[in-house]
């Protein structure tokens, strides 16, 4: 088993008995994405992958970050 893994789950408040499930399930297959599909079947949030389709909903737009943008002369 890879403790690098499994230090990360225990960090993350896994419990022992998902920890084994899950790699006994991706022993064969073992992959960030695969630990993290286990996780979310159990009930817990993704640790190792982000989807990074969930950030496109925000609206960052240049205008905005440089009429915002503070001057060293504000700091006074």
């Amino acid at each position: 088993m890879d403790l690098a893994i499994i230090y990360e789950l225990r960090a993350n408040d896994v419990k022992e008995e998902d920890i084994e499930l899950i790699m006994s399930r991706v022993k064969n297959r073992l992959s960030e994405e695969n630990i993290d599909k286990e996780l979310v079947k159990l009930g817990y949030p993704k640790i190792f992958t982000v989807d990074y389709s969930e950030y496109d909903n925000y609206d960052y737009s240049d205008s905005y970050s440089q009429q915002n943008r503070g001057n060293f002369n504000d700091l006074d």
